[in-house]
């Protein structure tokens, strides 16, 4: 999952919105990290574990070319928020537009914050970049502007026609497990709690 599904399930589980996102711009443990940042951060990290042993994933990776499947989980991250944003009002009482709002708000507003995520935060709220998950050409683009930041970019690049390729059971998939994942973003903090909590 990207940053809008990371989101949506921290909102629900009325976890930190930063460390949701944070989380994705630090490295090794998080004790240092005070709370409730560090709590959002551990639900980012569980969620993507949770992710990549499901067995659905891991058959949609399996459906890429095999020469561009070690693209494959970059591609599905960017194509779940894809899912994700436009079927929005099946997930969320408010407007997209105004959630990604109040997303940017809260994040700005949270402290501490990783050094690496604070240009990312100014970009994404500066051209709204949750509400463009709506459209697959942003989605593109997203992908393309990740790519720059890799070794060799030109191999995500010429991944991203797989996941239009693969639309349809990427859809199927993401709908089943969207519902999955939230109801085990609650029970990961309900394990958290201490048993007198």
């Amino acid at each position: 999952m990207n940053f809008l599904a990371h989101l949506l399930i921290a909102d629900h589980t009325q976890t930190s919105l930063a460390g949701a996102v944070g989380a994705d711009f630090v490295r090794g443990p998080l004790t240092d990290w005070p709370e409730p940042i560090r709590t959002g951060m551990l639900l980012h990290r569980f969620i993507d574990a949770r992710l990549d042993s499901d067995h659905r994933v891991l058959a949609l990776k399996s459906a890429f070319n095999p020469i561009h499947r070690r693209m494959a989980g970059i591609c599905l991250d960017l194509a779940f928020d894809h899912q994700l944003a436009q079927h929005w009002p099946h997930y969320h009482p408010w407007p997209l537009a105004s959630f990604s709002q109040y997303c940017y708000t809260e994040m700005a507003q949270a402290s501490p914050l990783p050094e690496r995520f604070l240009p990312v935060l100014e970009a994404m709220s500066r051209t709204d970049w949750l509400l463009q998950y709506q459209h697959a050409r942003n989605i593109d683009g997203a992908l393309y502007n990740i790519a720059r930041r890799l070794s060799q970019p030109q191999r995500l690049r010429d991944a991203i026609p797989e996941i239009w390729r693969l639309e349809v059971a990427i859809a199927d998939t993401f709908e089943t497990l969207m519902p999955e994942l939230l109801a085990d973003a609650d029970r990961f903090l309900q394990n958290q709690k201490s048993p007198t909590g």
